[in-house]
């Protein structure tokens, strides 16, 4: 009986413009979805392993909340299967050529980008069973995948647990993992959340390996090489000045 008075209550609310809608929320509900909204404009994602209740609430009210942010530019993106709750740009699926739209996109370093698909890779190979389903593993795995895709997590032209930790805390801004402990510790684990999977599609993040290896490792090689030739050149006139006191060790 509870159910169906949910869904005739659901078939009611979609018949109701947001403006009818909206005051017939109760104090809580107005909250929840001022929350949610902060959210998602602040990072673009709601993740039902993470945040259940915000997605329950946006994900029955689905109507209301697209005519919420339609006037933004945005579109709001539901995908039950995976839970997750985004927002997508109109820009990318505009008709109308003079339509205005919002911008919302985040722009990775090349390191960000690199840590960002070595972890949507390993959720692809250990997701199973229900699609929702953050994925725990442990910091080794990703700078294994990291090798995988020629980086590893050296000094120099590879990456350090510094920069690696760094990268971790943009991406865990945004919903798309969260680091448990201290990076270095034998606790520290990462979650790994479906939205991984949603910030680029397999062609393009396969582009981007490509791209963004070889940008990445010509970028440090020739850093590399410049601090070679500095090393050297410091050597060199180590030695001259060795040399030069010589004489005065004689003496």
């Amino acid at each position: 009986m509870e159910q169906a008075n949910l869904r005739g209550r659901m078939r009611m609310d979609d018949n109701l413009t947001f403006e009818q809608w909206y005051p017939d929320l109760s104090s809580m509900e107005q909250e929840m979805m001022r929350r949610g909204v902060r959210l998602l404009l602040s990072r673009t994602f709601l993740t039902r392993s993470k945040e259940r209740e915000l997605f329950g609430f946006f994900a029955r009210n689905e109507p209301h909340m697209e005519t919420y942010f339609a006037p933004m530019g945005y579109t709001m993106f539901l995908d039950r299967d995976y839970g997750i709750i985004m927002l997508r740009d109109r820009q990318e699926e505009k008709v109308d050529a003079q339509e205005t739209a919002a911008i919302n996109k985040k722009i990775f370093t090349i390191r960000e980008s690199v840590i960002y698909c070595a972890l949507a890779w390993i959720f692809m190979e250990r997701m199973s069973g229900s699609m929702d389903r953050s994925i725990l593993i442990r910091p080794d795995e990703l700078t294994k995948t990291l090798e995988q895709f020629g980086v590893g997590a050296g000094f120099r032209t590879e990456f350090n647990k510094t920069q690696i930790e760094d990268a971790l805390k943009t991406l865990q801004h945004f919903s798309l993992v969260e680091i448990k402990g201290t990076l270095g510790d034998e606790d520290c684990a990462l979650v790994l959340y479906p939205t991984l999977l949603f910030g680029l599609d397999l062609k393009a993040m396969e582009a981007l390996l490509r791209q963004k290896k070889e940008s990445y490792q010509n970028y440090y090689a020739k850093a590399s090489s410049e601090t070679e030739e500095a090393d050297e050149q410091e050597t060199e006139a180590e030695q001259e000045s060795e040399g030069s006191q010589a004489p005065d060790d004689f003496d």
